[in-house]
């Protein structure tokens, strides 16, 4: 036998050997490059005839077979969850093949990522489907398609969906850079298509305490204790919900220190709104405490393995300030909190007369000291009717505290003055006013006696001369109801309202060629003191109230319908409101809740399913005037809960703030206040575990004490 070494080392005669039985295995091996994707090809092809699959995943009903193999080899997390065999079904015996729900994935997402695993082609038609397919591949680990999704949607950005790319989860460090640098970048624009608005609002308003000698906190001060308290009360487990459910009012007592005004103690003097304001934080306390662990109802239990694919969190982002921006008194900041991106309004607010709590007087937000302020009417009312007409805004009737009016007056913006109109036939408060054609109709009401069943329409002829006539009347004398006119029909439309002690379901419909009136659909439910407005293509009923209650229901008619359907709910009850359509958007604006005025403004999208906040009325109006003149939303007149209103405020786009300006205030973008909100939020949402060296090594501005809201410098650097 040959030693070992000699087979290691071989001969010249063997190596030749070696060679040719190479050459022989070369030339009989088959080596077919296709092969790989034709065996996929053909179990893609099995699995879609339900054929040799074993493994099922179920999307929204949908129910799509695969092969356990191939989707272990698409990705790590898919070949950890599917090792083993699911646990069995609750009840009965185990299927032959098992099925796994696939949470928060659509049907045809998953189908589009099957098809990728078998044969690395994605199909994606537009923008929507591809970031409906990056948060399924985030789901399902498939970390290819998702980094190549990325990609592309980065490279069509747009300022209407530059927000919903940051809202996507776990984008790789780059892309965010590269979104971020272009939101701070094109900000204006991103404001401007209306993508802010779909974000949730943080809304914080400031009561400042008035500074000795008239002297005024600055900005930058406010700003910086406002954002402290956010972080403070808020940052460390944001609960977008809860924190965008509400305004947050916050006061600023004589000290400096920030406090928020439901915790306040009651004192003689105090505005209704803080009233209102105390009053609900103290039932969020009480339903708190009432609140018990574990009330939920036992669960039923999956018809499917209880082994779910999909379940996943984002990871935990550095909270920063994207882009910032300033108008007026008011500062709207873009942040990127954990979860996504969100919207933050910090506004000052006003608050009449001398209202105390403890400690100092309650002053309100000064607007810019500089420009011209929109003419106030020329005597205050309330419950009163108010109409765009020929370029000018028509305001009559109502009520003055002491008596109910029939003077009527209309306000020209281009001069920016109130001109005296002919008093109407007779003095009416609690009607609505509507324009249908060339004439605003003053519809019922209530002359301080009785109900009204008298109608009222004011036009003026070539030159200008106005002169009121008398119209047929309300097939019922009724108050407090609401009217709305469908230009197209040449139809007028009387809604709800009351009488004989009681809210109405009856509709009354007015045919301008006719001259007469007819019965509509009634409304599902009797209400009194809502707001009328068509809208697409269907009247709307706003709120109002029944007998006893305010109501925070809708209701449509649509011209095609037999019947009032309901709408989305106000986001509160409230009754006295004002309706309008403006930009599209269905209005709702001030009212009241049965214990105070309200500044609410809220609007409904057509594509929406819900009502979304809007900026805050300057001052709290029940009974108001609300419509649209030269493009701007006004509001005329009210009541505040303590005095009858004669100022008028506008809005001049849906980002901004209510005032009382005639034209939208300038934009501010002071420096250190966007470096505040930059450092708050960004050392806010830092990692506990951080260290000394990190931090002292930073570039970003440090905190310094402040005992007090006093003018400081702050760092100078660059918001990003």
């Amino acid at each position: 036998m040959k030693p070992l070494d000699d087979y290691r080392n071989g001969d010249g005669e063997e190596d030749s050997e070696g060679e040719e039985g190479a050459a022989l295995q070369d030339e009989l091996s088959l080596h077919d490059t296709d092969a790989p994707a034709r065996a996929l090809a053909a179990l893609n092809a099995l699995r879609k005839s339900r054929q040799h699959y074993d493994v099922l995943l179920v999307a929204g009903g949908a129910e799509l077979a695969a092969h356990r193999a191939v989707l272990a080899a698409a990705s790590p997390y898919l070949l950890e969850a599917l090792a083993a065999p699911p646990p069995p079904a609750a009840a009965g015996p185990s299927p032959a093949v098992p099925a796994y729900r696939v949470d928060d994935v659509q049907p045809d997402a998953l189908r589009e990522l099957l098809e990728y695993a078998y044969t690395g082609r994605l199909r994606v038609p537009d923008a929507v489907a591809a970031r409906r397919l990056y948060r399924a591949a985030w789901r399902l680990r498939l970390e290819a398609a998702r980094a190549q999704l990325a990609d592309r949607l980065l490279r069509r950005l747009t300022p209407a969906d530059c927000l919903e790319l940051r809202s996507l989860p776990d984008l790789a460090p780059h892309h965010l850079a590269q979104l971020d640098a272009y939101i701070a970048q094109n900000f204006d624009e991103v404001c401007e298509s209306g993508a802010l608005a779909a974000l949730p609002l943080i809304r914080i308003e400031m009561l400042r305490e008035s500074s000795s000698e008239g002297g005024e906190e600055t900005p930058v001060a406010v700003a910086d204790a406002v954002l402290t308290w956010l972080r403070d009360r808020h940052a460390a487990d944001v609960d977008l919900d809860e924190l965008c459910s509400r305004t947050h009012l916050l006061y600023v007592d004589a000290r400096g220190e920030l406090r928020d005004c439901g915790e306040l103690p009651e004192m003689c003097g105090d505005a209704p709104e803080l009233q209102e304001y105390r009053r609900e934080a103290a039932e969020r306390e009480r339903s708190a405490r009432r609140r018990e662990p574990g009330a939920a109802g036992p669960r039923t239990p999956p018809a499917l393995p209880a082994l779910q694919l999909g379940a996943r969190s984002a990871r935990p982002a550095a909270c920063a300030v994207l882009a910032v921006r300033g108008r007026g008194a008011s500062t709207r900041a873009l942040l990127a909190l954990r979860g996504g991106p969100a919207a933050a309004r910090v506004a000052w607010r006003d608050v009449p007369g001398e209202t105390v709590a403890r400690g100092g007087a309650l002053g309100g937000a000064r607007e810019p000291a500089d420009g011209e302020r929109r003419a106030p009417l020329a005597e205050p009312r309330c419950a009163h009717g108010a109409a765009a007409l020929g370029g000018r805004l028509l305001v009559c009737g109502g009520y003055d505290r002491a008596r109910v009016l029939r003077t009527a007056e209309a306000y020209d913006p281009a001069t920016n003055t109130w001109a005296p109109l002919p008093a109407m036939r007779s003095a009416r408060a609690r009607f609505p006013a509507a324009r249908l054609g060339r004439a605003v109709y003053a519809l019922g009401g209530s002359d301080g006696h009785a109900e009204l069943d008298s109608v009222d329409a004011y036009e003026e002829d070539e030159r200008g001369a106005g002169a009121w006539r008398a119209c047929a009347r309300l097939p019922l004398a009724r108050s407090h109801a609401a009217a709305a006119a469908d230009e197209e029909r040449g139809e007028l439309y009387v809604i709800g309202g009351w009488a004989g002690g009681r809210s109405l379901r009856l509709v009354h419909r007015y045919s301008a060629s006719a001259g007469a009136w007819e019965e509509a659909p009634p409304l599902a439910a009797g209400r009194s003191q809502c707001a009328g407005v068509a809208w697409a293509g269907a009247l709307w009923a706003l709120g109002g109230c029944d007998a006893w209650r305010c109501l925070a229901s809708t209701e449509s008619l649509r011209a095609a319908a037999g019947a009032w359907r309901a709408g989305p709910a106000l986001p509160t009850a409230r009754r006295s409101v004002g309706g309008a359509v403006w930009r599209g958007r269905l209005v709702s604006a001030g009212g009241s809740d049965g214990a105070a005025s309200l500044r609410r403004t809220d609007w409904l999208a057509a594509a929406d399913e819900a009502w979304r906040p809007g900026p805050e009325l300057r001052r709290a109006r029940a009974g108001l005037g609300l419509a649209v003149l030269a493009d701007a939303l006004f509001a005329a007149g009210g009541f505040d809960g303590k005095e009858f209103l004669s100022c008028v405020e506008c809005l001049y786009a849906p980002d901004g703030e209510w005032t009382t300006l005639c034209a939208p205030p300038p934009p501010l973008a002071p420096p250190s206040l966007a470096v505040s909100i930059r450092y708050i939020f960004e050392m806010s949402c830092r990692n506990p575990s951080i260290t000394e060296t990190e931090s002292a090594c930073s570039d970003r501005p440090r905190p310094r004490p402040q005992p007090a809201l006093s003018p400081h410098v702050s760092p100078t650097s660059n918001i990003t």
